[in-house]
């Protein structure tokens, strides 16, 4: 059996393959899967996961026990790691396994002999690190059911300050050092790093940015720990996370959601937070999904001791039975296949050619977005803009894309309030106008976010704190409140030069300008809209996506379907004509589905709270 990444996806013997799983501890073993072994009842649990639907799980080899003295590899526990594929073969399961587990749970499982030496830098431990992921690979590399190896949970937790103290090239070798030695040992096996979300919406060095030696990117999708204003559990924002982070690693790599749940709620609210969060991830271009986790941990040992909340995260409880979130995770399991749209459809067909273009909407990641303040000068990661980015387009039912690098064949770009463009950011957004196209930018720091006023076609005079003229601007008859205390940058007056006025603060500055360039034009406002935006009930509390519908209407681009109620999620495989409809609201809601903005088709749907559906278009005979 043969696992590749091949156009832009995960395939299995040269087909499309979505991997739908969870992430494992024995219930009794908990983290002492390999020290309290009990075979038969990993194998019992692989049994029950097969006929509820899932194909793959990710396993969790705690280096300590494997290794508990530095050079000496317990025969014994590789003994048992290939046992535990044999079962998953047996039970016609895939697996991923994660290697150098250190940290679970919030707590260090550390090796005794470490002492303190660093992963990354030391060059005894990246040995240590290299001989230990050599042979685990020679052991077990050749079964069938290895789908991939995890360099290893979150692992930048284990340090924090020495993750932090990283550069991106130290990353970089660590990853191409483990992922040759692995792929030498097993080259038909994939390599991954799982990272929470301070990988995307932080400083961590640890993310899908800086993941090139890798053939996935593993991301983590838990709303209580996502910096922002994230209200809730069942809030717009926390089911909308995942496919945001999923989009996120689109832009560099192939993204799977390796771990999503919830903590901290009831069973019913954490079956809709499943039901509508992968529901979205999934449609939205995950490879794969493993929900955090199985089943409720009975183990009282490390870390539960400290942790016991770590002990009641699981799909089935202590007894065996099911909870809610587990029959949501069986229908998405039986849907899989029909809600993977996205992967198919990305690149969307070119009626002319027969080939794929992108979709005509991306969201433009600066090269520069995500570092942390190196000194005074630096305002911080910049990302929270690029997720109320997603949000509002998501909102506005815009096809789009998250883009890194090449903006070729774009015909909106917008950089939503960057903290720090550089030159080649500049440059690329230039391009992109040049071209024809029309690119939309908001400011997120004044010095060094601004894209110059050669590009805008307007200069800033000077900053100043908020004035109540500044407090909302007017586009064509419509308002715009702005909340500058929830942005961390300053307000700024305007002046046009050779761009025009389209939208005026209070006092009468400029609010919104428009700039021609070549072909195309820059739209510019020195508000920090979507950053402005990050404080709770604030998304809902007006229609702030009709602000992107009018941008988007600018450059010639209407939604593809659409409908009244922004917080339907709306995801249209253009292979098929089937329609994704996910409701993210926390309440039922009853709408009308058009299929084209030109187009009479309409389809009166009705869905749940956090509920989706699957539509197909009518026949020409059932529109008569």
């Amino acid at each position: 059996m043969s696992f590749a990444v091949r156009d832009g996806g995960l395939h299995r013997n040269g087909r499309p393959f979505l991997a739908v799983g969870v992430d494992y501890h024995p219930s009794v073993a908990g983290c002492r899967i390999w020290t309290d072994w009990d075979p038969l009842a990993i194998e019992a649990d692989f049994t029950r996961m097969a006929a509820a639907g899932l194909n793959t799980v990710r396993l969790f080899v705690f280096w300590r026990d494997f290794e508990p003295a530095a050079g000496h590899i317990d025969p014994v526990m590789l003994h048992r790691l290939d046992a535990v594929l044999a079962a998953a073969e047996r039970a016609r399961l895939v697996c991923v396994v994660s290697l150098f587990t250190i940290w679970m749970n919030g707590q260090r499982l550390d090796l005794s002999w470490r002492e303190g030496r660093s992963l990354w830098r030391d060059p005894g431990m990246l040995d240590r690190e290299e001989e230990f992921a050599r042979t685990v690979a020679r052991a077990v590399g050749r079964r069938e059911s290895l789908l991939g190896f995890d360099l290893g949970d979150e692992i930048g937790c284990i340090d924090p300050a020495e993750a932090a103290a990283l550069t991106a090239d130290d990353i970089a070798c660590w990853q191409v050092r483990l992922a040759a030695a692995l792929r030498e040992e097993a080259p038909d096996v994939l390599v991954l790093q799982a990272n929470d979300a301070s990988g995307v919406l932080g400083p961590s060095p640890f993310g899908p940015d800086n993941s090139e030696p890798l053939d996935l990117i593993g991301i983590h999708g838990f709303p209580l720990w996502a910096p922002g204003s994230i209200e809730s559990t069942l809030s717009y924002k926390a089911t909308t996370l995942p496919a945001f982070l999923v989009k996120y690693a689109a832009a560099y790599g192939v993204p799977l959601v390796d771990e999503l749940g919830s903590y901290g709620v009831a069973d019913d609210t954490a079956a809709a937070y499943l039901r509508a969060a992968a529901a979205s991830a999934i449609a939205n271009g995950a490879n794969g999904l493993f929900v955090w986790c199985w089943q409720d941990i009975a183990a009282e040992t490390a870390p539960y001791l400290d942790r016991p909340g770590e002990r009641g995260a699981g799909l089935r409880r202590l007894d065996g039975s099911e909870k809610p979130a587990m029959h949501e995770f069986r229908r998405i399991a039986r849907a899989a296949g029909e809600l993977a749209v996205t992967r198919s459809c990305t690149r969307m067909a070119d009626d002319r050619t027969g080939t794929r273009r992108r979709p005509r909407i991306a969201v433009y990641l600066p090269r520069r977005g995500r570092e942390a303040s190196a000194s005074y000068l630096d305002t911080g990661v910049a990302t929270l803009g690029a997720f109320f980015c997603h949000l509002l387009l998501t909102r506005a039912h815009l096809d789009f894309e998250i883009a890194a690098g090449d903006l070729d064949g774009y015909d909106l770009v917008l950089c939503p309030s960057p903290a720090h463009l550089t030159l080649s950011d500049q440059r690329a957004l230039r391009g992109v106008a040049e071209r024809g196209g029309t690119v939309y930018c908001s400011l997120g720091d004044h010095l060094h976010g601004f894209p110059g006023a050669d590009l805008v076609g307007a200069e800033i005079i000077d900053y100043a704190p908020p004035s109540a003229g500044h407090t909302a601007f007017e586009w064509d008859g419509q308002q715009w409140e702005i909340d500058w205390s929830a942005a961390p940058t300053r307000a700024t007056t305007l002046r046009a030069t050779a761009a025009e006025v389209l939208g005026s603060y209070r006092d009468g500055t400029p609010a919104l300008v428009c700039n021609r360039i070549g072909e195309g034009r820059v739209l510019f406002t020195n508000t920090p809209f979507e950053r402005q935006l990050d404080r709770p009930g604030r998304l809902a509390a007006a229609p702030w996506e009709q602000f992107y519908r009018r941008i988007a209407a600018l450059a010639g681009i209407a939604a593809t379907a659409d409908c009244d109620d922004p917080d339907l999620e709306l995801i249209r495989d253009h292979d098929t004509d089937r329609l994704i409809v996910i409701n993210h609201g926390d309440t039922a809601r009853v709408t009308d589905i058009r299929w084209d903005s030109d187009s009479e088709q309409k389809d009166r749907i009705e869905l749940g709270p956090k509920d989706w559906t699957i539509l197909h278009p009518h026949s020409d005979e059932e529109r008569r």
